[in-house]
């Protein structure tokens, strides 16, 4: 049996090689999900950020803060929104390839290891989909990438919230649109007790913050002591 397994596997890497998921380029083994040159290309958000935020570069005081007040205490993100980042999310959420969340975990809890704000948490969570969303698409690919982080990390999982509201896409919504979207559409479970935790929420792209910030403050009104927002990737 362990033969014939042995063949398949082979059989199928002969016609069905692995290739990068960002440019398709031929690589030796799945399990790197992306090529050389790509990974090359990886772009890292750099250490000077708005503490609060987490934007890049900030101009003192925050120009980002200053127009929205957020329930989080810190986000941080370990890419950019770019690139073969940008490619890997997308074949992560939309052509059902779950490798991209462990790749992603690893630089997520390095960054864990390495930042002081988010070090002595309680659990890591993630931002929920409504379940006719994950239906749709089978995972929850917050759900994959936090959980991995956990496991790396050796902090608890847990899913205190959900979405209660099957909300329509964020992608092209103005930021006013996207917290009218987002009014009520988070609920704390029956059974979960978050309060004085300090939580970790973790989410793929951080785009305006109005998800994590909704969630925020479900989690704060709950309770709960401190949510602290980490994502991949940073849009803009």
């Amino acid at each position: 049996m362990k033969l014939w397994k042995a063949f398949w596997r082979s059989l199928v890497k002969l016609f069905f090689p692995p290739a990068c998921l960002a440019c398709g380029q031929r690589i030796e083994e799945q399990t790197q999900v992306i090529c050389e040159n790509c990974e090359i290309r990886l772009a890292m958000v750099g250490r000077n950020v708005c503490p609060e935020c987490g934007t890049e570069n900030p101009e003192i005081p925050c120009a980002v803060c200053a127009e929205e007040h957020y329930a989080f205490a810190t986000a941080r993100s370990v890419f950019k929104f770019q690139g073969p980042v940008k490619d890997l999310i997308h074949a992560l959420k939309y052509q059902g390839y779950t490798s991209p969340a462990g790749f992603f975990a690893m630089p997520l809890a390095e960054l864990m290891e390495s930042e002081a704000a988010l070090k002595d948490h309680d659990c890591i969570s993630s931002v929920p989909l409504h379940r006719v969303r994950k239906r749709e698409r089978g995972f929850n690919q917050s759900e994959l990438i936090a959980y991995a982080v956990s496991v790396m990390a050796g902090i608890p999982y847990a899913e205190p919230v959900y979405r209660r509201v099957n909300t329509i896409s964020q992608t092209l919504l103005t930021r006013a649109m996207r917290k009218k979207n987002l009014k009520d559409a988070f609920k704390i479970k029956k059974n979960a007790n978050v309060k004085g935790k300090k939580i970790i929420l973790v989410d793929d792209v951080f785009t305006t913050g109005s998800t994590l910030n909704e969630i925020a403050k479900t989690l704060m009104s709950a309770g709960a002591a401190k949510v602290t927002a980490l994502t991949v990737a940073r849009a803009g």
